[in-house]
């Protein structure tokens, strides 16, 4: 039975400028109709409507959000963050949740209507941040009004964020040690044989003889010689044959 090819989720990156480098028409459009989607976020926010449409839009996606924040989410898109399943932060990263804000060029109605556009944003983003933190909304407001600035570690701590990850590179010359015991068995089988055993020494006397190669270019004493290798029965891994190497020019310096 021919089973259907594994598709790994959907990666949404979220980098700029809340409402201008990313809109809602643009993450509606990118969204696929169902299935688990990461989304990454790097923003200090922005329009504080069309961060309400983003998280309305990911909160009711079918199928699970895993946010991540690589390097900052603050304001509108702090509020974005929240509508993922999980919230992982990477170390460096940072949170920011304070009260919208806007830029008013009028009389004195003119500014007193903004006042009224900003505390209704405050209240509905403060439902949510309460949500995600299981807080009353008065709580989260005072984060809000604090302009609260989180490490990881502190987001993670206030309910604001699941987990913190170090994602570091894995060493380019780390040893899988099942992997080697699997090798260490093949070869044991294929030595058991005459012919097996006459290719390890084969393969022995081969490796002197690049020993000595090496040795002699960066001028170090001789090595044992090609003929005077005594093969082994017993067979030794890669990383036996390389640390007697270091070892032997290690004495001969």
């Amino acid at each position: 039975m021919c089973l259907p090819p594994r598709r790994l989720p959907l990666r949404l990156d979220l980098f700029g400028v809340v409402g201008e480098d990313f809109t809602p028409t643009t993450v509606r459009a990118a969204l696929p109709y169902s299935g688990d989607i990461t989304v990454t976020i790097n923003s200090g926010g922005g329009i504080a409507v069309d961060g309400s449409a983003i998280y309305n839009i990911l909160a009711a996606h079918r199928g699970k959000v895993a946010v991540e924040i690589i390097g900052i989410a603050a304001s509108a898109a702090s509020l974005i963050a929240m509508a993922g399943h999980t919230i992982t932060m990477l170390d460096g990263s940072i949170l920011m949740i304070h009260e919208p804000q806007n830029i008013t060029v009028g009389d004195s109605a003119a500014h007193q209507k903004t006042v009224e556009q900003l505390e209704a944003h405050a209240v509905a983003y403060a439902k949510v941040y309460a949500k995600r933190a299981r807080i009353s909304e008065a709580a989260a407001r005072q984060v809000m009004k604090a302009e609260t600035w989180y490490t990881p570690d502190e987001a993670v701590a206030a309910g604001f964020a699941t987990a913190v990850v170090d994602r570091r590179a894995v060493p380019f010359a780390s040893v899988d040690k099942r992997y080697e015991a699997r090798m260490h068995a093949v070869h044991a089988r294929a030595a058991a044989s005459p012919r097996g055993l006459k290719k390890v020494a084969d393969a022995k006397a081969s490796w002197a003889r690049v020993v000595a190669s090496m040795n002699k270019s960066m001028g170090y004493a001789p090595a044992v010689k090609p003929e005077e290798a005594k093969p082994r029965v017993e067979l030794t891994g890669w990383s036996k044959v390389i640390e007697e190497h270091n070892s032997f020019v290690r004495r001969h310096r």
